[in-house]
């Protein structure tokens, strides 16, 4: 056979094999074209969906201030409830001065002038726990009239001393309410709330990114079974999705990590307020709050969080509002020990 008719058998082979490299270099620039027109359609959906959740996020923001600005002003109509009150204390103190003054001017024998102090005391005992319900302070002055009226042996006092003792027994009986302690740890915690750690996940695990100098390069493969290859890898490199389970901690930008310890501190002083108020169902309803918060958003591993909840978790379980019991008795004791006296001067 000769060299003609060689060429003339392996021509045909040839340019099939170039028709199919042809036909597979063509697939593989339209597979590698859908490709990019299928990631810039998902681009544009998750730029419009990111779009409404920011949209989203500004009206709960505008919300967070509304409610920032009502509990300020709740703060304030507070402030002045307490500042009338501090009022009243001042003016029942100086009541009790011009009293004193008074019960000093006028000439009395010793028992009527103990008996006079002794009343003054109670009376002083009993606005104590109705304005600010300290039963310390009333139960002080409870001890110091029995203490008194031990030492005064020609008084014949027998009934003011024990309606005095079995007031003194129920105030014992009540549990204390530490309210300086408690608003002193809530303002620690109000403190720390811009140094907590929150819980912020960790960088998403993106697969380890292979350069396109240190991938091996086929030198049999045509250039556009690579260009394909590279588009497709370029596409996969420019979003990445990551599904949040439902235990998982927020994601919280900075703007909404400010605006969330400035809410957690706004509660610690509302749980303040009504501290200092006796307002037991509102206490424990910021307490909750703030629990929960922190539960939800702060790093529950670290020492700080922990120490936190354990101390909220302790306030919660411990009543802020205790129906402090009266001492009628021991005034209408008093009352009527001076009213024995003065009867038979009277006559």
């Amino acid at each position: 056979m000769d060299e003609s008719e060689t060429n003339s058998l392996a021509s045909p082979y040839f340019s099939r094999a170039g028709v199919a490299v042809m036909l597979l270099a063509l697939a593989g620039l339209v597979l590698g074209l859908w490709a990019w027109w299928d990631g810039r359609d998902t681009a544009q959906m998750l730029t419009q969906t990111l779009g409404v959740k920011l949209a989203e996020q500004s009206k709960l923001q505008t919300q967070t201030t509304v409610q920032v600005d009502q509990m300020l002003k709740d703060q304030r109509e507070s402030q002045n409830r307490v500042a009338q009150l501090e009022g009243k204390l001042a003016e029942f103190q100086g009541q009790r001065v011009a009293l004193e003054e008074m019960y000093r001017d006028l000439a009395r024998a010793p028992d009527d002038w103990l008996l006079a102090e002794i009343e003054q005391t109670l009376n002083i005992a009993s606005r104590e726990l109705v304005l600010a319900a300290n039963v310390r302070a009333a139960l002080i002055a409870l001890q110091t009239a029995d203490q008194r009226l031990a030492r005064a042996d020609k008084l014949q006092v027998v009934q003011l001393r024990r309606a005095i003792t079995q007031d003194m027994e129920r105030l014992k009986a009540l549990p204390l309410v530490d309210t300086v302690g408690i608003s002193l740890k809530l303002d620690n915690l109000m403190a720390l709330a811009a140094t907590m750690p929150l819980a912020i996940p960790d960088s998403m695990a993106a697969g380890a990114l292979v350069s396109r100098d240190t991938r091996v390069m086929d030198t049999e493969e045509n250039v556009a079974t690579r260009f394909g290859r590279d588009l497709w890898f370029e596409m996969k490199q420019l979003i990445r999705i990551r599904e949040l389970e439902a235990g998982d901690p927020a994601l919280l930008s900075p703007q909404q990590s400010y605006f969330l310890r400035e809410n957690l501190k706004l509660r610690l002083l509302s749980a303040r307020t009504a501290l200092i108020a006796r307002d037991d169902v509102n206490y424990k309803e910021d307490i909750k709050l703030v629990r929960g918060m922190i539960t939800k958003y702060f790093d529950p591993k670290a020492k700080v969080n922990i120490n936190a909840l354990a101390t909220l978790k302790q306030f919660a379980e411990n009543p802020v509002s205790i129906a402090s019991p009266d001492i009628t008795a021991s005034l209408s004791a008093a009352r009527a020990a001076r009213a024995a006296r003065e009867r038979p001067q009277r006559q």
